[in-house]
């Protein structure tokens, strides 16, 4: 194997450096959300295509080096074959490029394919949408070698076609922190498929976050390291991470804790992952007790987790009072919400369940879930939607007024507006934060249809939310309507999008949130009658709502109603 593709192939299978589309089922109903990767069954399909054959024309040759990378197991020695030797020492293969179609293989001394339907992700495998139309366009200059034809130059990406790409690789999460070091910040990355996932996750951990991500998200990991070629996975379970690179010196106890708590999030998404031992710059890393040798499925840190520690009860209006509980019996809450009509509409309960946040026809009140306490404004004017909560307590809202959306953050009764390019200033329908405070997304009702479009969230040094990047789009489409009706959380990265199809049927659609589903793809899940709205969390059983009933969302039968009665604004806390 040449120099080239052995680094390729110890980067793609070894380390993970190449990265795919994140899959969700296209058709079937939602089913409660998992945390992390779901198993996949390696593929067994061995595929070994040609290598050059003698004078064949240099459009053979180009074509032949696009089937090439079609190998499985996922190899480039055949790819690199096709090449000249200095752009087979040249060929660095970190990113990929799929596409639907393209054109055949035209011209003689450069070679033209055009791509069709193109996508890339990054050499962090993560998805960047759409490759640009002057990228799509491959011109492959060609030259004699030995009295063959060679390809001179080439793009460094793998480039394979969409259903290649949808079965050789795979969707998982690698892990960092939120800018105050307190809870865990899922980034989704895609991986290949095979037996050397910890070693993908590892390679993409150790990366770290991408320079767009700065006040989003960050890793207690030093700077400099890299992982040796592959992380060994025994048959005891233990994955050996080894790490090489400029020494860090001693770490303090909070911050070896914190690189563990990434490690063992990222890691026990591989099912054959128990425990792990990490070596950094020669030492090997022991946590305050000596121990080293960590468990990956730990309680020590489940601490760190922003979606699993909050209330997982159904809360709901009657007759104008909070109620909470079972879906099937809920009661009212003795505070000033389930004591009082206080005239809200959409509302949201803090993730530990003890405060209420409620809209009325001109102003956000804020009170206790239980206790003597009054419910007090925060917020004033019309237009606001329904507020969400964050892990640390931020409230979160979006007020609509003659010039479009803004976007505010009540922290400590403090009001702190919040820019975000492509959603203040917009026609914000509805929006979602993540628990983990790291994303924002909006339901934009636009004349040509409605969009839904993603930020991520920034703070600064005194962790309070200071802008947004600019919202990219999550590609969404159905077949029956341009008009969103409600979108939720169905993990800590996909959500649910419900549309009423017809006036007998809704759909729900489950999309990554970081717009790598193929929305032209996804099969929905169908519901009977009119829909409301959705009743979602990242953790909790996913509910469509109707007017006197849930239409259960991960139920295989055919019986998935549970009536709810005189029940209005349904939702989890959040």
């Amino acid at each position: 194997m040449n120099t080239s593709a052995a680094r390729f192939v110890g980067a793609l299978l070894g380390a993970g450096l190449l990265a795919g589309c994140a899959q969700v089922p296209h058709a079937g109903p939602v089913v409660e959300a998992t945390r992390g990767l779901r198993p996949v069954e390696p593929q067994v399909q061995y595929v070994n295509p040609k290598g050059p054959q003698p004078g064949q024309a240099p459009s053979d040759v180009v074509t032949g080096f696009l089937v090439a990378m079609t190998a499985t197991p996922l190899q480039t020695t055949t790819a690199g074959k096709f090449l000249s030797n200095q752009a087979r020492a040249q060929w660095q293969p970190e990113r990929v490029v799929t596409y639907s179609d393209r054109t055949p293989a035209r011209g003689i001394r450069r070679v033209v394919v055009q791509l069709q339907g193109a996508d890339q992700v990054g050499v962090r495998g993560e998805w960047q949408g759409q490759v640009p139309p002057a990228g799509r366009r491959l011109v492959f200059p060609m030259r004699r070698e030995n009295n063959e034809w060679r390809i001179a130059r080439v793009p460094d990406a793998l480039i394979v076609p969409r259903s290649f790409y949808d079965q050789q690789f795979q969707d998982a999460q690698i892990y960092f922190f939120d800018p105050s070091g307190r809870r865990l910040v899922p980034e989704p990355v895609h991986v290949p498929q095979g037996s050397q996932l910890a070693s993908s996750l590892v390679r993409a951990l150790v990366r770290g976050p991408s320079p767009a991500a700065a006040g989003v998200e960050r890793t207690f990991l030093p700077p400099g390291l890299t992982p040796v070629l592959s992380v060994p996975v025994g048959e005891d379970g233990v994955a050996n991470v080894t790490l090489k690179g400029p020494d860090p010196g001693p770490l303090s106890q909070r911050t070896t804790q914190l690189i563990l708590g990434q490690f063992a999030w990222t890691l026990r998404q591989d099912p054959s992952v128990t425990r792990f031992r990490l070596s950094i710059a020669g030492h090997q890393v022991a946590d305050a007790t000596g121990a080293q040798i960590f468990r990956v499925d730990s309680q020590a840190y489940d601490r760190f987790d922003a979606f699993s520690r909050a209330s997982s009860q159904i809360y709901a209006l009657r007759e104008g009072r909070l109620v909470s509980g079972q879906i099937d019996h809920p009661t009212p809450v003795d505070g000033p919400f389930g004591n009082y009509r206080q005239g809200i509409g959409p509302f949201a309960v803090s993730l530990d369940g003890t405060r209420v946040a409620g809209v009325t026809s001109d102003a956000l009140l804020v009170g206790p879930v239980a206790g003597p306490s009054q419910a007090t404004p925060v917020l004033s004017g019309t237009g606001l939607l329904r507020p969400s909560w964050d892990f640390a307590d931020r409230l979160w809202n979006v007020q609509r007024g003659p010039h479009g959306a803004v976007v505010v953050c009540v922290e400590h009764r403090r009001r702190h507006q919040v820019r975000i390019p492509g959603i203040t200033g917009e026609n914000v329908r509805r929006f979602l934060v993540s628990r983990d405070g790291s994303r924002l997304v909006a339901l934009l009702r636009q004349s040509r249809g409605d969009r839904i479009v993603v930020s991520r969230l920034r703070y600064n040094a005194e962790n309070r939310p200071v802008s947004g990047t600019r919202a990219r789009l999550i590609p969404w489409l159905s077949s029956g309507t341009s008009r969103v009706r409600d979108i939720g959380w169905t993990s800590p990265t996909t959500i649910a999008v419900l549309d009423q199809f017809s006036r007998a049927q809704a759909e729900s659609r489950i999309l990554n949130v970081d717009g790598s589903t193929p929305a032209d793809q996804t099969s929905p899940t169908t519901i009977p009658g009119r829909s409301i709205g959705l009743a979602t969390s990242p953790v909790d059983t996913p509910y469509a709502v109707l007017p006197n009933s849930l239409y259960d969302l991960s139920q295989l039968d055919s019986t998935p109603l549970v009536p709810t009665r005189g029940l209005r604004h349904i939702t989890y806390a959040g």
